[in-house]
């Protein structure tokens, strides 16, 4: 362990500044909405330092995307983020990088770099890499920027993996920075990229997690990074609310995306909620109209939280991304999780009733699943979130630095796919039947989505769950704005009321089209390629939902206009208190 949790101090300007370039690859989640806090992060501590720093968002990693603006730039430095979602990707690029810049360090980070770190380095494919950086990144590409421009030795660079002849050298950690009040805001190029077109900006309030979900690698950086790096730290309620009023006030947004891993953390107790409790007075005090979106964890939250969730309510809380991740109380210890299936249903429920969108993540299927446990399941997706039908078919995924790899070599089921080439999907399972269903159920979205999770085309059942998340907030801000309104508020329940109806008839087809497959796998005849033959009705179903709910948001639209609401200054409303 070196260096202490606080930025050093480093002159990267002069006459030639030093460049550093950062590629961000389009992949997973980033397809929504193209902005990766960590590269932005780093481009705000270089810049404060004197560096020269670009970041590129890539739609490709075809040279025409990057080629020519890369050479034009001549950078001292590339980083560039590994997640194991775009790895493929990544080797790809990485191989056409080096062929570009050949002489030109290239360094690693993210979450791969940081639980593989010194074995990535020795595994083929990724020899385009001259180091990686394990752990948070913002100390240690200070100084190995500081090293390459002023010709220090790489042995003096926290958290650095490094080639050196034919050797791989590993120092000594760095502690990420302990008060993120020291951070500078992160830079927003991706935002100005895109046109000011994003859905929303992403917003860093905390780092680290108190839970130790055996899935997630999260809790387990702690492991690779450094014991004396704690679990979870917090910025202040004040810096985080000056960081939300000057992006409303220079670009006008309204929306934003907390990334916190659990936005009441630590542990869900009294400091936690204080705090976000504290954020959320904040913005009503300084007038910050927004909405935005968090995670929490279940086991959190019971009926004496009411008052506080109104508060986030009132404060912009629209969606809530809860890891709700099995149907079952056996599922749930598998996984770590500290909720029971009762705190799940008691969240989604006081979620709802404070007009909150739930979403959650859910894990259908995994090595160890039996009939039963899976029937356990879908029964909770049938009473809790029946019309998203992916939620049904959601495999286990893969991440490096997880207990659950462990777990799979210790009862023989990682498979080598996973240890040669990252596979999300690298396990074998102890019951074939479960396999064949969770094939065949994935198959739905295409053969490349089966294998790899990735898609070439959005089938409707995608689509149908970002349009339903949007149709939510095009009721609750209208409801927010209408508490007052008699006849708007009787629309608007109207609205509510006649879309849920499609939601209920959406869960009752998904529910049967899953109970046949169960029932023919019982019988020992479950027919893959019929169940694919039913894709295109399933895309019709939700296709044909979505065109209904729209029609019904037009009526309602309409029939508020007609009640002298001006629902376009509700719905796209960006202010500060004195800002129009």
């Amino acid at each position: 362990m070196i260096g202490a949790s606080t930025l050093p101090e480093v002159e990267l300007g002069g006459a030639r500044p030093f460049r550093v370039y950062l590629p961000v690859l389009l992949s997973g989640d980033l397809v929504q909405s193209a902005e990766h806090l960590g590269p932005a992060y780093l481009a705000a501590v270089l810049r404060n330092a004197g560096a020269e720093v670009r970041i590129r968002t890539l739609p490709g990693i075809h040279p025409a995307h990057w080629h020519e603006d890369i050479l034009k730039f001549a950078p001292d430095l590339v980083g560039l983020s590994l997640t194991m979602v775009a790895n493929a990707d990544a080797q790809a690029f990485g191989a056409m990088l080096r062929q570009s810049l050949p002489n030109t360090p290239i360094v690693g980070g993210g979450p791969l770099a940081t639980h593989l770190g010194e074995a990535l380095l020795r595994t083929p494919g990724w020899d385009f890499f001259d180091g990686l950086v394990r752990g948070e990144g913002e100390a240690p590409i200070l100084m190995l920027a500081d090293a390459l421009k002023h010709g220090h030795e790489l042995s003096t660079v926290g958290s650095l993996v490094y080639r050196s002849d034919d050797r791989v050298i590993a120092n000594p950690v760095t502690l990420g920075v302990g008060n993120l009040d020291l951070l500078p805001p992160p830079a927003r190029d991706q935002f100005l990229e895109s046109g000011n077109a994003l859905p929303y900006l992403r917003i860093s309030t905390s780092r680290g997690c108190t839970s130790h979900c055996t899935f997630c690698n999260a809790p387990h950086v702690r492991n690779r990074v450094g014991s004396a790096t704690k679990p979870w730290r917090g910025a202040s309620p004040g810096k985080i609310v000056d960081e939300i009023e000057d992006l409303v006030r220079r670009y006008g947004v309204n929306t934003f995306d907390f990334v916190d891993s659990t936005f009441e953390d630590p542990g869900g107790g009294k400091i936690g909620k204080a705090r976000i409790a504290a954020i959320a007075e904040g913005l009503l005090d300084r007038g910050i109209s927004i909405y935005y979106n968090a995670c929490m964890q279940a086991a959190n939250w019971n009926e004496g939280d009411r008052d506080l969730l109104n508060l986030l309510w009132r404060s912009g809380l629209e969606k809530v991304l809860v890891g709700i991740e099995s149907g079952s109380d056996l599922g749930l210890a598998r996984w770590q999780k500290k909720s029971t299936v009762a705190d799940n249903v008691r969240i989604i429920r006081l979620l709802r009733e404070a007009n909150v969108y739930v979403a959650f993540g859910f894990i259908a299927f995994h090595p160890w699943i039996t009939l039963e446990e899976y029937e356990s399941n879908i029964l909770f997706l049938r009473d809790s979130f029946g019309h998203n039908l992916r939620r049904f078919t959601t495999r286990l995924e893969l991440y490096p630095g997880s207990e659950v790899i462990g777990q799979l070599q210790q009862d023989g089921l990682l498979d080598q796919s996973y240890t040669e080439n990252l596979n999300i999907y690298g396990y074998r399972w102890v019951d074939e039947r479960l396999e064949r269903i969770a094939n065949t159920l994935n198959g739905l979205y295409g053969t490349e989505y089966a294998e790899t999770g990735k898609i070439d085309r959005e089938p409707a059942v995608f689509r149908f769950e970002t349009f339903d998340i949007t149709t939510h907030n095009f009721s609750s801000r209208l409801a927010r704005a209408l508490q007052d309104h008699r006849t708007g508020s009787a629309i608007l329940r109207e609205f509510d009321v006649e879309t849920e109806e499609i939601r209920k008839e959406l869960a009752d087809f998904n529910f049967a089209l899953i109970s046949d497959i169960i029932e023919s796998t019982r019988a020992g005849h479950l027919d893959t390629a019929a169940v694919h033959a039913r894709a295109p009705e399933i895309e019709t179903v939700f296709s044909q939902a979505m065109a209904r709910i729209e029609r019904l948001k037009l009526i309602a639209g309409m029939n508020l206009r007609r009640a002298g609401i001006d629902t376009r200054n509700i719905l796209f409303k960006t202010s500060v208190a004195e800002v129009a």
